[in-house]
């Protein structure tokens, strides 16, 4: 049995000479039958009935302690510890370090008797191969609470993923998994273990608790409706003092999409898909702006954040809205965090061009302007493309905050779709400018002026000028007329609380929608406007 069991183990990926026994290779090896031949042959005054009733037992409750004992040649001591009251709820067993003789004990700190007989490299190497048959099964919506010894239930990626990489960000780093079939139950299962999708595993920088709650809370509470166009969080887990959160591991993002379909078709097709997704993530952000916060949004770290206002100005404190630190938002909606997955395991009718979902989303964070440790702010010179004006304009922040960005990021999905991803390039040249303060290009799709009554924001003259070259397209349908008039007048505008609300812009989407669907002369009919 010990061979069988050795025959099956994978290696860990993320820890050499570290092995997994998977869950389905120990229930096929270990069956009553086996456990009890092995308890007779090493027993002789045990009975055939009294060695089956042990081994059923064993099968029900301790078949990860019978497979450790197994591969140590001990099979036979599972009757002692089931006698003693030990099943697998009780592993990992535990050892003092650097003490060969010590005992192995119980989490409530009781020696285990049974094992106090035996000699020390036993219980060492218990200790040891332990860990390879109690490698966690991750069950979506649970959290996990995980030893830094625990083996996890990763296995090698293929060769043609081995280049995917960590990615890392402000706050975390995310990088692709694959878990063994047997270890989770987040969809089914394929037969081979090498062909199932990739997880991505995010981990926080942060040690701190309120910050997991901050990003998880709203992730498991929106999970179960299981939204199509918000990240789906498959699990969650601590370990060595880290927080892990689990994905599904997208495809591409939308701004990688737009890159990888350079020059789209304007047909039927691909512009119903565009204002579906569009569509989606209006809902899907109307969803994170009703959640009501456990955790309020404006805690050091999303709500004072240090702004630099210009030169000579200095700092400027970034505040949110009273009564807004309630309400869950993004803060940091770009094509970068808009995930595109090829196929959709969620939907009951998955689109052929796949779906977008947003994501990162629950941090409330703005544009990772917090007063991040160990960073000046007065260093951070970034000069966010997609952030509204409010936030230069030192004026207290809302969720409609992440209105202006969605505003910003259709009217590049209406470049795409009219004139392909280069001229999403185009566009921000267009717009760009040396910052007077920094001599830093900024691509912000407003301006700020300074006036006698202080400062003033407007819609960059480029910007509405973009729009105006748009809408006499060769291509441009009356569809793309109205999604510009939408963006242009409802979402980019300046006075924060003049902006569309998430629950609004869903129905002027479902009303385009509808129309769209039914008139395909609405929907790709030339009609361009004369510039």
């Amino acid at each position: 049995l010990k061979e069988q069991l050795e025959e099956t183990r994978l290696e860990s990926p993320k820890r050499a000479h570290s092995f997994i026994v998977p869950k389905d290779a120990q229930e096929r090896l270990i069956t009553e039958s086996t456990i009890a031949d092995d308890i007779q042959a090493h027993n002789g005054n045990i009975g055939e009935k009294e060695a089956a009733d042990f081994a059923k037992k064993a099968c029900q409750h301790a078949r990860c302690l019978y497979a450790t004992l197994a591969y140590i040649k001990r099979g036979a001591d599972i009757c002692a510890l089931l006698n003693e009251g030990i099943t697998d709820k009780d592993l990992p067993l535990l050892r003092k370090p650097n003490d060969r003789n010590a005992p192995l004990y119980l989490r409530c700190g009781n020696h285990v008797q049974t094992m106090t007989t035996w000699k020390p490299k036993y219980r060492e190497n218990f200790d040891r191969f332990q860990w390879w048959m109690t490698s966690p099964v991750f069950e979506e919506g649970e959290h996990y609470y995980l030893d830094e010894k625990a083996v996890l239930p990763f296995i090698h990626l293929v060769d043609n993923e081995k280049s995917l990489g960590t990615k890392q960000g402000g706050y975390s780093e995310v990088y692709p998994v694959r878990i063994h079939p047997a270890h989770h139950n987040f969809w089914e299962s394929t037969a081979q273990q090498g062909n199932g999708p990739l997880v991505a595993v995010k981990q926080l920088f942060s040690s701190d608790e309120t910050e997991f709650r901050k990003e998880s809370t709203i992730l498991k509470a929106l999970g179960p409706k299981n939204h199509p166009h918000l990240i789906k969080l498959l699990a969650t887990y601590e370990m060595g003092k880290k927080y892990h959160l689990m994905f599904p591991y997208a495809d591409a993002n939308l701004r990688t999409y737009w890159e990888d379909h350079p020059s789209p078709s304007f047909d039927g097709d691909t512009v119903l898909w565009s204002l579906k997704q569009m569509s989606g993530i209006a809902k899907g952000l109307q969803l994170i702006h009703d959640f009501r916060v456990t955790v309020p949004l404006s805690v050091p770290g999303a709500g004072n954040i240090n702004i630099r206002l210009g030169k000579g100005k200095g700092l400027g404190q970034l505040k949110v809205e009273k009564g807004e630190q309630w309400f869950g938002r993004h803060g940091d909606i770009k094509p970068e965090n808009v995930l595109w997955f090829a196929k959709d395991h969620y939907s009951p009718s998955p689109h052929h061009m796949g779906v977008l979902q947003i994501a990162d989303f629950g941090l409330g964070r703005f544009h990772g302007r917090d007063s991040r440790s160990g960073v000046n702010p007065e260093t951070v010179l970034s000069s966010p493309t997609y952030e509204p004006p409010e936030c230069k304009m030192k004026l207290p922040v809302s969720r409609a905050y992440d209105i202006w960005s969605l505003g910003c990021i259709y009217l590049e999905f209406i470049t795409w779709l009219l004139r392909g991803s280069a001229a999403i390039d185009g566009f921000a040249d267009f717009r760009g400018r040396d910052a007077t303060d920094t001599g830093i290009n900024d691509d912000n799709f407003f301006t700020i002026t300074t006036e006698e009554g202080g400062p003033k924001a407007t819609v960059r003259e480029q910007v509405s000028a973009w729009s105006e070259q748009l809408h006499s397209d060769k291509n441009c349908s009356q569809l793309i007329h109205d999604l510009l008039d939408l963006t242009m007048s409802e979402l980019l505008v300046i006075e924060s609380e003049k902006r569309s609300k998430a629950n609004w812009l869903c129905i002027r989407f479902q009303e385009l929608l509808k129309q769209a669907e039914t008139n395909s002369e609405y929907c790709l009919k030339p009609v361009p406007r004369k510039p």
